[in-house]
């Protein structure tokens, strides 16, 4: 195979893949790497490939070794930012995206810088990127101009909306659907709504359970204004929507393929693209309580409370592809607060004996577990729970978002790079009883977590 052919082979690949059709990229990529296995444009396609497919730890192994070949070629290092970035190291994504740029400035690398600006939360420097890329992308085209101005679309929704400029910012949203993340779900012959009052909505639920409950706050507007709301939500949350929300057809189908309702809608929307029609400013946002417990459970869990005041605790959360390592603070970071005195329940979904055990046994501090709610799959159970309790502290969580929803007072604790739904002074989507406590960058959760003790020891003080 001749130097010529490799390239015309290897830009196929990338224009396939481009246009989503992973499986004849690969294809062409590996008849080339059968006689140049070394060669960096079909290893820079096979890792876009993988990326594409959430199969970022490989996509790494590929770009490591472009840039072991050819340290000089942007590729590998903008892989690597890519990659990093979706797994939420985002100082690595950085220091990638900031050699691949040195390597070539263009609008590929430039688009790449920005996202990685914009995943820290940089965001004024990610808008500047994105205008220079754009600018690059028009005057300048590279190759990868198409990835380029796709890649700046996509940061500026999340730019625009961190911003609180929710108008422009939802309508800039709309680049992220159809991607790996946001994925557009239609019913039948069913159209996107765009707010017709005679329309039957199937509305799908987004992301994680976090997301889900957060974005949930707009259903009551939505159903409002059309003929029949539907919500396909997650299976765990079915109960408590159906009875926080009355007048909605709740169908906890979203992860099935098919489905059989009553009544057939006539259009579809996303969760979060609801928000481009109720939520175009700040006084959009109703700002109260909007999840309903049960009562009989609530009194369950006051009964065992036995009158005390209890301060729910969430001290790690997140998956790997969530961002599970900086929402990662641990037990020990919170013992500047707990010192002060006070009931304690874990909030952990995951498994917390150890952690507890250990803790109890260093400190003298007793931390209450109730595993049977907090690491099951009832929802409901678990908001009766939050609604016993008196307060809640923590990163991040579905506990966090269910005690905002359910207007307990509430103290989310977030650090940089929690994304633009946590980037305002306060947490607009829910009451004003949920305050946001911000990690410092280079501060320890423990250092986080001893200034937010002071704070509310002063406060109490004054």
């Amino acid at each position: 195979m001749t130097p010529e052919q490799v390239r015309e082979l290897v830009a196929r690949a990338g224009k396939l893949a481009d246009e989503d059709r992973p499986d004849d990229a690969m294809e062409l990529c590996n008849r080339v790497i059968l006689d140049h296995p070394d060669d960096p444009g079909a290893l820079y396609v096979i890792g876009c490939v993988l990326l594409g497919a959430a199969r970022q730890l490989q996509a790494i192994q590929i770009a490591k070794r472009i840039t072991h070949l050819c340290p000089n070629d942007f590729r590998g290092w903008s892989l690597l930012a890519l990659c990093w970035g979706e797994l939420h190291r985002y100082d690595e994504s950085l220091r990638n995206a900031e050699k691949a740029l040195k390597c070539r400035r263009m609008d590929k690398t430039l688009a790449d810088l920005a996202y990685a600006h914009t995943n820290i939360g940089n965001w004024d420097r990610a808008d500047k990127l994105c205008q220079e890329a754009l600018i690059e992308a028009t005057t300048n085209p590279s190759p990868l101009a198409n990835e380029a101005i796709r890649n700046c679309n996509v940061s500026d929704g999340h730019i625009r909306l961190a911003n609180g400029d929710w108008k422009a910012g939802f309508q800039a949203y709309r680049a992220t659907m159809r991607t790996k993340w946001r994925k557009e779900w239609a019913y039948g012959e069913s159209k996107e709504w765009q707010g017709e009052p005679d329309a039957i909505v199937m509305v799908t639920g987004e992301q994680g359970l976090g997301d889900e409950i957060m974005a949930a706050s707009v259903i009551h507007d939505a159903a409002k204004s059309c003929k029949q709301f539907i919500f396909d939500c997650d299976a765990r949350l079915a109960t408590l929507f159906r009875r926080s929300f009355p007048g909605v057809l709740v169908t906890p189908t979203r992860r099935e393929r098919e489905i059989t309702l009553p009544v057939m809608p006539t259009h579809h929307k996303s969760l979060f693209g609801l928000g481009e029609l109720f939520r175009q400013k700040d006084s959009d946002f109703p700002r109260d309580p909007y999840l309903i417990p049960d009562r009989e459970d609530v009194q369950m869990f006051r009964d065992r409370f036995k009158g005390k005041k209890v301060i729910g605790l969430a001290w790690s959360g997140g998956l790997p592809r969530t961002g599970m390592e900086p929402r990662a603070a641990g037990l020990n970071a919170f013992l500047p607060l707990l010192r002060r005195g006070g009931e304690f329940l874990s909030l952990q979904y995951t498994s917390d004996l150890v952690e507890i055990d250990a803790f109890e046994k260093q400190h003298g501090i007793r931390i209450t577990r109730l595993p049977w709610v907090t690491m099951g799959q009832d929802m409901d159970l678990l908001a009766a729970l939050i609604s016993a309790c008196d307060e809640v502290v923590g990163v991040h969580t579905t506990a966090l978002h269910l005690s905002s929803a359910l207007g307990v007072p509430t103290t989310t604790l977030v650090h940089r790079g929690s994304g633009w739904r946590y980037s305002g002074t306060d947490l607009i989507w829910y009451p004003e009883t949920t305050k946001l406590w911000r990690k410092n960058a280079g501060e320890s959760w423990r250092d986080c977590v001893e200034r937010l003790a002071e704070a509310r020891k002063e406060r109490i003080a004054a």
